[in-house]
């Protein structure tokens, strides 16, 4: 009996954790009175891209992102991703990479089309602001 789990499982971990994070950021709060409006957090991006990643990001973002969420981010099938937007959603690049990584919902999952390097660039071009 191996002690190490199947593959599905991490996947399935990671889903589950973009998942909650992504409750988290929107303010999901159990069982708190929905009257009350929670206040608006304000994020900044701490994570600087090089140029480089940039116009990887760019690229591949403009091959694989554009089709769901328009060249300026507002969304065509996929939700607005323009700055603010995305940001307030998701605080860290990595709970983004999850998610792209991973899908949820109706993103798709492009771990099995995209590497890391790409993955991590698309990221940061999303991040500072698609451009």
């Amino acid at each position: 009996m191996s002690l190490s789990r199947p593959r599905w499982w991490r996947r399935l971990g990671a889903l589950l954790l973009s998942g909650c994070l992504a409750l988290m950021a929107s303010g999901c709060s159990g069982g708190a009175d929905p009257e009350q409006a929670a206040a608006p957090t304000v994020l900044q991006v701490t994570e600087p891209a090089a140029p480089g990643d940039i116009s990887v990001g760019k690229s591949v973002y403009l091959q694989r992102c554009v089709g769901c969420h328009a060249v300026d981010g507002s969304g065509i099938v996929g939700p607005d991703i323009r700055p603010g937007k995305v940001l307030d959603k998701y605080a860290s690049a990595e709970a983004m990479e999850v998610l792209v990584r991973y899908g949820l919902g109706e993103m798709p999952e492009f771990a099995s089309k995209l590497n890391n390097v790409e993955i991590a660039a698309v990221v940061a071009y999303v991040r500072g602001g698609l451009g």
